[in-house]
C-alpha cells in the first residue's frame, strides 16, 4: 500500500510539474508577444506623423494653385502632432498584438503581413477621429486663428467628425498601406538582430533601438534631403488627384 501511495504521489507530482512548465512556457510566449507589440509602437507613431506631414503640404497645394513646394511651418506640425502620435501608436500596438496572437511571433511573413494590414485599416480611422478633437482643443486654447466661440468649436467638432473620418480614411488608405509596409520592414530589420525570438531579448533595449530608428526616419523626411520630401509629396499628390 505504501508503495502504491508513493507511486500515486509521484504521478501527481509529475503532472503538477508538467503543468507548471507549460504555464511558464505560455507566460513567456505571452510576454514576448506583448514585447513585440510594444517595441513596434515607435514605427507606427513615426509613420502616422510622416503621413500627416505630407498630407498637410498636399492640402496647402490643393488650396493654392500658386503654391511653391516648401516644407510647412514646423510649429503647425507640432500643434497637430497629438492626433498622429496617439493614433499611430495605438494602431500599431493593436495591430502587433492581434497579429502575434493570431499568427504567432515566429512566422517569417504572416505576423508582419497581418500587422501591416491591420495598421493600414486602423491608423487612418483613429487619426481622423482624433484630428477634429485636436483642432477643437487648439481652438478653445486660442492656438488657432479661428474666431469661433467654444460652443461653435464644440458643435463643429461633433458634426464634422463623422464626415471627416469617412473622407480621410477613404482618401488616405493608400498612404496608410505604404506606412504599414514601411513599418513592418523596419521592424523586420530590427528584429533580425534583436527580436522577441532571441534568448537575449530585452524590451527596454529593443524599444530604445526602434525609437532611435523611428526618429532617424522621421528626421530624414522632415529635415533631410529635399528629394525625399519631393518624392513623397509627388506620390501623395498623385493619390489625391488620380
Amino acid at each position: 500500500m505504501e508503495s502504491n501511495a508513493i507511486k500515486g504521489s509521484s504521478f501527481r507530482q509529475s503532472y503538477v510539474e508538467r503543468d507548471r512548465i507549460e504555464e511558464n512556457r505560455f507566460e513567456e510566449d505571452r510576454r514576448r508577444r506583448m514585447g513585440m507589440a510594444i517595441v513596434i509602437v515607435p514605427f507606427g507613431i513615426a509613420m502616422a506623423l510622416i503621413v500627416q506631414y505630407i498630407n498637410i503640404v498636399v492640402a496647402i497645394d490643393d488650396a493654392d494653385w500658386q503654391y511653391v513646394l516648401q516644407r510647412p511651418n514646423f510649429s503647425h506640425i507640432l500643434k497637430l502632432s497629438p492626433a498622429p502620435i496617439i493614433g499611430g501608436g495605438v494602431s500599431m500596438f493593436i495591430a502587433g498584438l492581434i497579429a502575434t496572437s493570431v499568427a504567432g511571433r515566429e512566422g517569417r511573413i504572416l505576423p508582419y503581413l497581418m500587422t501591416a494590414i491591420i495598421f493600414a485599416i486602423t491608423m487612418p480611422i483613429l487619426v481622423s477621429t482624433l484630428l477634429p478633437a485636436n483642432l477643437f482643443l487648439l481652438e478653445i486654447t486660442g492656438l488657432t486663428f479661428s474666431d469661433n466661440t467654444p460652443g461653435e468649436a464644440f458643435s463643429s467638432w461633433i458634426w464634422s467628425t463623422p464626415f471627416f473620418v469617412l473622407t480621410y480614411a477613404m482618401t488616405g488608405m493608400k498612404q496608410a498601406i505604404w506606412a504599414g509596409v514601411a513599418s513592418v520592414l523596419l521592424a523586420a530589420g530590427v528584429f533580425k538582430f534583436n527580436g522577441p525570438n532571441s534568448d537575449s531579448f530585452s524590451l527596454i533595449r529593443s524599444l530604445l533601438i526602434t525609437s532611435l530608428v523611428s526618429l532617424a526616419v522621421l528626421f530624414g523626411v522632415m529635415f533631410g534631403p529635399i528629394g525625399i520630401f519631393e518624392v513623397l509629396f509627388d506620390s501623395f499628390r498623385i493619390t489625391k488627384t488620380g
